[in-house]
This record gives C-alpha cells, sequence and structure tokens, in this order.
C-alpha cells in the first residue's frame, strides 16, 4: 500500500530524477532550474549538485596550473571542453558544468616541452594498451598523476573509422583569448561546434550534458554558416555524426534548429526512423547503450560516413580489442 501512497510515488520521482542527473552530469544545472521555478530540490539532488560544483572547482584549479606550466615552456594550447568552455556557455555559474580532465590541443613540435611541463605537475604519460601507435591511431596523448588526468590533442579528434579534421586549418582559425588572465586560444566558433557535436558522437551521447552544450552553444553563437560547416564535417567524415548530434538536440531537448541546419545536416527518413528507436528519450536517458563497451562500439558504426569508415572502424576495433587482451593477459 505504501508504495502506491502519493508522497512515496513523488519520493521515486525525486530519486530518479537526481539519480539521472548524477549519470550525466547535470546535476547543478537541475537543482538550479528547479529553485529558480520554486519547485522543491531534494537533498540527492542537492549532494550531487554540490559535488558536481566542488569537481567543476577542481577542474579549474587543475586547468590553470596546466596552463601556467605550459607558459613557462613559452605553449600557448587551444582549449578544448572544460573550463574554458563553462565560462562561455554557463557564466552564471561555470562550476556548475564540470569536467573531469583538462585537454588542450598543441603542435607536434610543441609535445616535448609539453611533456616536460607536465611531468614538473607530477604527471606522467600514460599510453593505452590497445594502441600499437597513438600517433598513427588516435589523436591525443594522455597524462595522469595525483592533479589528475590531462588530454594533449596533437590533432583534434580521429575517431569513426580514423575520420579526420583539418587540423592545420583548424590551427590557422584559432583565435586569442584570456582565460583568468592567461593567453590562451580557441577554436573558431564553427570548428569548436562541430568539434562538441563529433565528441558526444564518439561517446554515444553517453551524456545528456554534451546535448546541452550543444543547445547553449546555439543560442550564443548567433549565426552560423552552415554550408561551410557541412563541407568540413563531410571532409573529415563526420557529417552523419554532427546531423546526428544535432537532430538529437532538437528532439530531446526540443530546440528548433535554423532552416541552414535543417537543409545541410538533415537526416534522411530511414536514419531518422532508426534513431528515435536507438536514441529513445529511454535509451539516452538510461544510458543501456551507450554505458555498454559493445553497445557504444556498434553505436559509432552506426555513425561512420561511409562503408569504408565502417571497415577501418571495424579492423581498428578488433585491433585493439585483442591487444588489450594480450597486454592484460
Amino acid at each position: 500500500m505504501l508504495a502506491n501512497t502519493p508522497a512515496s510515488r513523488a519520493d521515486f520521482r525525486a530519486d530518479h530524477l537526481a539519480g539521472a542527473a548524477a549519470r550525466h552530469g547535470v546535476s547543478a544545472l537541475v537543482a538550479d532550474a528547479l529553485a529558480a521555478a520554486r519547485l522543491p530540490v531534494s537533498e540527492a539532488l542537492s549532494r550531487d549538485a554540490r559535488a558536481q560544483i566542488a569537481q567543476g572547482l577542481k577542474t579549474k584549479r587543475r586547468t590553470l596550473q596546466v596552463v601556467d606550466a605550459l607558459a613557462a615552456e613559452q605553449v600557448t594550447p587551444v582549449m578544448l571542453k572544460g573550463y574554458a568552455l563553462a565560462l562561455r556557455l554557463y557564466p552564471e555559474q561555470p562550476l556548475a558544468r564540470p569536467s573531469t580532465d583538462v585537454d588542450v590541443m598543441v603542435a607536434a613540435a610543441e609535445l616535448p616541452r609539453v611533456a616536460r611541463a607536465l611531468e614538473g605537475l607530477g604527471l606522467r604519460r600514460h599510453d593505452d594498451a590497445g594502441l600499437a601507435d597513438v600517433f598513427e591511431e588516435h589523436h591525443h596523448l594522455s597524462f595522469l598523476g595525483p592533479p589528475g588526468l590531462v588530454e594533449v590533442h596533437f590533432r583534434l579528434i580521429a575517431t569513426l573509422g580514423r575520420g579526420a579534421f583539418d587540423d592545420a586549418s583548424l590551427r590557422a582559425r584559432a583565435r586569442p583569448w584570456t582565460l583568468d588572465g592567461r593567453a590562451v586560444r580557441l577554436l573558431d566558433a564553427e570548428d569548436e561546434f562541430l568539434y562538441l557535436a563529433t565528441h558526444a558522437a564518439n561517446h554515444a551521447f553517453l551524456r545528456v550534458s554534451w546535448l546541452v552544450d550543444l543547445q547553449r552553444y546555439l543560442a550564443r553563437a548567433g549565426s552560423f554558416d552552415w554550408a561551410s560547416m557541412a563541407t568540413r564535417a563531410r571532409e573529415a567524415g563526420f557529417h552523419t555524426a554532427v546531423a546526428t548530434a544535432l537532430e538529437l538536440v532538437e528532439r530531446l531537448l526540443r530546440v528548433p534548429l535554423p532552416e541552414d541546419a535543417r537543409q545541410h545536416f538533415g537526416v534522411h527518413a530511414l536514419r531518422g526512423a532508426v534513431d528515435r528507436r536507438l536514441f529513445s528519450p529511454h535509451l539516452v536517458e538510461s544510458a543501456a547503450v551507450s554505458d555498454h563497451r559493445l553497445g557504444a562500439f556498434l553505436v559509432r558504426l552506426w555513425l561512420v560516413d561511409s562503408p569504408a569508415h565502417g571497415v577501418r572502424h571495424l579492423l581498428d576495433g578488433a585491433r585493439r580489442l585483442m591487444r588489450r587482451g594480450r597486454a592484460e593477459g
């Protein structure tokens, strides 16, 4: 009987909301929205929100330490995601959009100086056993230690069958910016949006927070040259990934897309029908597919741009699985 009372149903809904918000990294954002609407905020949600803000503060400190260490080596990085993005998309409370690591992009020639700077912070390079040659098969080096994880990108991203953007053009379009008084660089707005969408797709849309980032970006960016963006995405091999990310933002977050975006990143009827099942509200919220290693791998296979990319994705996945098996065995 107790399970059928209104109070218990309300508690269940509150617990479910708190769990989902924590899983998707939006506890602080949800708590703020409920408070602004003068709706009750559960203790579980408040606790998770405080934990996320504390994590955001840690990431901020780590980010500034990394930027200062690189500056000492005369390296000015391009900031990817993280605190630099939160400052621009969530200016009212950037710590409410936490991240767990620091991502920067540098030129390949700067990597020895970057490694020296990070080693001075107590970080050591950590290699993925599944990669035979990280520079051939991946896009960043990982540095891990007591301060946390720092990912140093020598290319923006290489995934979905080894698709990749034109990094030389990306760097040429990158613009200077100041991060808490420190000189850094940012991707051109259109490049950054494409990267954020591709990154979300590469992780099989595991976290709704990545879709919320895209929603916020669309609200703040003004007009995009969608035709140029579609060309860049196709040339990189990420048009399907970006189109799917936009469709999810529109359908799940109910964000109307500009007509130009629909024209240049439209999803054809058959793919759209599959997407509505594969990325249903329940499956996205529960992360039942994207939080499963094989499920995420198959989602990425679904998001490749061509059969050739699909074959490379399958071969790369098989090789990495065998290498990791040998390393663990």
